[in-house]
């Protein structure tokens, strides 16, 4: 995995986001417009992405592959979750924001960011490595994840049905059995795939317009959080990966998977249930950004 092929796909995605930042300044897209978008990549487009991953099975891509995404996957959140217990205390976070940076060190964007920034370096075949992640993902949002967000909250089992867990077992299912689908299904997928990174890229563009930059840029201990979870956690997640998983794609999509920037999942469930989403949203507009030059940099050093 090249750095220069790795900096080149983050241009292109810091290119689209400023696509979606000038468009909603200029009136193109409304508040109400993005809010649909939104709905479409999250319910339609990444869950697409994922699918249409699975209907042709790279023979590359071996039951001994999917074992070590199985066992790499587990050792890289189990590496982000002590990283989530360790960097809040180091950076002398105050208690209140502690959770919400602990959520930051989980919980990357696997989705916006993750899957198409996957597809477009290691090929649309590593996607179902992707999915398989996801798995560990789901269940830890979920749990610990809701906990943290909610300050105690208790699990629910319906929490848990939702498009992205949903697509993620379709996908597991479909590339095992690999069913004989007719054309106009596969094809219509593969369209809806196609427009995930357009779209999922402006909507974070519409977030930097939405925001208050100057506050985003005007806080020291984010920039050092964002070096510390972005750059040294994932060279340090390669460098206990490397003697276990010996497959340049499944290492390599494990990398960029601790590499990209916070996620939103975190944030959307702190407000919906009326908590201050400051910190998280601080984080997330700032690592998005400083991505452009941190996932490069991670790659470098791998």
């Amino acid at each position: 995995m090249s750095a220069g092929v790795v900096f080149q796909q983050m241009c292109i995605i810091f290119l689209l986001v400023v696509t979606g930042y000038l468009t909603y300044k200029k009136g193109i897209i409304s508040d109400e417009t993005s809010r649909g978008i939104s709905a479409l990549v999250v319910n339609v487009c990444n869950p697409a992405l994922l699918v249409n991953s699975a209907f042709d099975r790279d023979p590359s891509v071996t039951n001994e592959k999917l074992l070590l995404v199985v066992l790499g996957g587990a050792i890289m959140y189990v590496l982000l979750l002590l990283a989530a217990w360790i960097l809040p205390g180091i950076l002398h976070v105050e208690k209140k924001w502690r959770n919400h940076y602990s959520l930051m060190c989980v919980f990357g964007n696997t989705g916006f960011i993750g899957l198409p920034l996957t597809a477009a370096v290691l090929g649309n075949k590593a996607l179902i490595y992707v999915a398989i992640s996801n798995v560990y993902f789901a269940l830890l949002f979920y749990t610990i994840g809701i906990r943290l967000a909610d300050d105690g909250a208790k699990f629910n089992w319906k929490e848990l049905i939702n498009m992205g867990n949903l697509s993620t077992i379709l996908t597991l299912l479909i590339f095992l059995l690999q069913p004989k689908l007719p054309a106009v299904i596969t094809q219509t997928v593969g369209h809806m795939a196609n427009s995930t990174t357009l779209l999922a890229m402006m909507i974070i563009g519409v977030s930097l317009a939405k925001s208050n930059l100057k506050s985003v840029f005007g806080n020291p201990k984010m920039y050092l959080f964002c070096a510390l979870r972005y750059v040294m956690v994932p060279v340090l997640i390669s460098m206990v990966l490397k003697p276990v998983i010996h497959d340049h794609t499944v290492f390599g999509v494990l990398v960029l998977l601790s590499s990209v920037p916070a996620g939103s999942l975190p944030l959307m469930r702190v407000e919906e249930k009326g908590g201050d989403g400051r910190v998280l949203s601080t984080g997330i507009i700032l690592s998005t950004l400083l991505s452009l030059i941190t996932i490069p940099l991670v790659v470098l050093f791998v």
